[in-house]
C-alpha cells in the first residue's frame, strides 16, 4: 500500500482496538486504484465524534454535528475522520438539514455522489465496493450512486463536480447521469459563487478540458455561471486552447476575459468573487498584452512588468497565437540583461540625491527617479556612483531650466 496511508493505518488500528470499524474512503481510494497522486486521505468509522475525540489526544472539531473530526498526528499531518452516516432532507439543495449516525459502511457509501467516490479500502488494501465504482473507473465513466436526480437534488454542486471530474480524469459522463444534469441544471443557481469558481478553475486546468467545456455547454450548466449565459460559442472556442498547460489562476482568468470578449473586466472578475490579488494580476496581464501588441517585448515593458508577470502574459499571448513560441527565452535574457530590476538596485539613494542637489525633499525626487530608471534601462548611464552623480547633476541643470 502507498506510504501516504501509513499514519492513516495507525488511526484505523486505534479505532479498531477500541471496538470500532474504520476504512479509507473517497478520493484517496479512487486515486489509488487509478495510480494517481494521492491528495487528502479521509477515514470513515462507526465511532461517534465523541468516541473519536476520546481515543485521540489531539483533535479538531470541524463539524461534529455532521460527524467530522480532524485527527492531528503531527504538525504536518492530519486526517479527516467521519462517522458513518445517512443524510436527512436537503432543503437548500446543498447541505443536509440533519444527519443520522449509523453503524453500516454501505449505508454511508450510499449517500456519496459518484460510484468512483463510493469505494472504501481496509488497512490491508482490500477494496469494499458495493456500487461497482472500480468497474466504472476501469470504464472511465462518471456515474451517480443511485438515481442521478436524487443525488443532484440533494446537492446541486454535484452536477458541476461531474463535469470537473470529467476534465481532471478524462472520464465520460454516463448517460443517465448526463440526463439528470440536463433535467436539474437550474438547481445550480442555488450554489454559492465561490464553489462555482473553485470547480470551474479545476475544470479549466484538467487534461480533458476540451471535452469538459463541451459538456458544460451541452448540459446547459454554463447558463448558471456568472456572465456565461450567452457565451456558448466562445466557450467552445476556449476549448481549442491548451488550457491544461496553465497552472496560474490569473493566467486562466486572463484567457477567459480575452476569449469571451469581456467588456467590463472588473465587473466580470468581481462577479466570480476572485481574490483581489488575482483580479489585479489579470488587469496587469491585459495591460501588458496591449502594450506588447503596440511595441513588442522591449526592455521598458519587461522592467515595469517583472519577469514572472511578463512570462505569464507571454504564455497567454502564445496560447492565443499572438506571440512567438520561443519568446520566453528572449524575455528571460532581456530581463537578466537589465542593469537594474527595481529602484532598490540603484546604488545611490534618496538622501544622496538630496546631498548632490543641495535641495530639500520634493516632487523633483520622484521625477528624477523616473528618468534615472529609464536612463539605466536604456544604458544611457551606468549603475556606478561617479557615473550616476554626473548624470544627476546634468539632470538637475535641465530641471532648473525648465522649472
Amino acid at each position: 500500500m502507498n506510504k501516504a496511508f501509513h499514519q492513516g493505518i495507525l488511526i484505523i488500528e486505534s479505532l479498531e482496538k477500541n471496538g470500532h470499524e474504520a476504512y479509507f474512503v473517497g478520493g484517496s481510494v479512487r486515486d489509488t486504484l487509478m495510480n494517481r497522486a494521492i491528495g487528502d486521505i479521509d477515514i470513515a468509522t462507526s465511532a461517534t465524534p465523541e468516541e473519536i475525540q476520546a481515543i485521540f489526544p489531539k483533535t479538531i472539531d470541524v463539524g461534529a454535528e455532521h460527524g467530522t473530526i480532524i485527527v492531528v498526528t503531527s504538525e504536518q499531518e492530519s486526517y479527516e475522520v467521519t462517522t458513518f452516516r445517512t443524510d436527512g432532507i436537503y432543503t437548500d439543495n446543498r447541505h443536509p438539514d440533519n444527519v443520522t449516525f449509523v453503524k453500516s459502511l454501505e449505508e454511508d457509501l450510499k449517500r456519496r455522489d459518484f460510484t468512483m467516490n463510493a469505494i472504501a479500502m481496509t488497512k490491508y488494501g482490500e477494496i469494499v465496493d458495493p456500487f461497482d465504482g472500480e468497474s466504472d473507473i476501469k470504464r472511465r465513466v462518471i456515474r451517480t450512486v443511485g438515481k442521478a436526480t436524487e443525488r443532484f437534488k440533494e446537492d446541486a454542486l454535484r452536477m458541476l463536480r461531474a463535469v470537473r471530474f470529467s476534465s481532471q480524469l478524462s472520464f465520460s459522463v454516463e448517460r443517465d447521469t448526463f440526463d439528470g444534469i440536463r433535467k436539474d441544471q437550474a438547481l445550480l443557481e442555488m450554489v454559492s459563487v465561490e464553489r462555482k469558481t473553485a470547480e470551474l478553475e479545476k475544470l479549466l486546468m484538467g487534461q480533458g478540458v476540451k471535452e469538459a467545456l463541451e459538456l458544460l455547454v451541452t448540459t446547459g450548466l454554463f447558463a448558471y455561471l456568472p456572465h456565461l449565459g450567452e457565451k456558448s460559442k466562445p466557450l467552445r472556442e476556449l476549448a481549442k486552447l491548451p488550457l491544461h498547460e496553465f497552472h496560474s489562476r490569473s493566467a486562466i482568468w486572463t484567457l477567459l476575459v480575452i476569449v469571451l470578449k469581456v467588456e467590463d473586466v472588473e465587473c466580470f472578475l468581481n462577479s466570480w468573487k476572485l481574490p483581489k490579488k488575482v483580479t489585479k494580476a489579470v488587469n496587469e496581464n491585459i495591460k501588458v498584452i496591449e502594450q506588447v501588441q503596440r511595441t513588442g517585448w522591449v526592455k521598458e515593458v519587461i522592467y515595469r512588468t517583472g519577469l514572472d508577470q511578463s512570462l505569464e502574459a507571454h504564455q497567454v499571448m502564445n496560447a492565443l497565437g499572438w506571440d512567438l513560441q520561443g519568446m520566453s527565452v528572449q524575455i528571460r535574457k532581456m530581463y537578466n540583461s537589465l542593469p537594474i530590476h527595481s529602484l532598490k538596485d540603484i546604488v545611490i539613494d534618496g538622501n544622496e540625491l538630496i546631498n548632490i542637489a543641495g535641495e530639500k525633499r520634493g516632487k523633483w525626487i520622484s521625477l528624477l527617479y523616473q528618468d534615472l530608471e529609464m536612463a539605466l534601462i536604456h544604458e544611457e548611464t551606468e549603475n556606478e556612483r561617479a557615473a550616476l552623480k554626473e548624470w544627476v547633476c546634468n539632470w538637475l541643470q535641465k530641471y532648473d531650466q525648465n522649472y
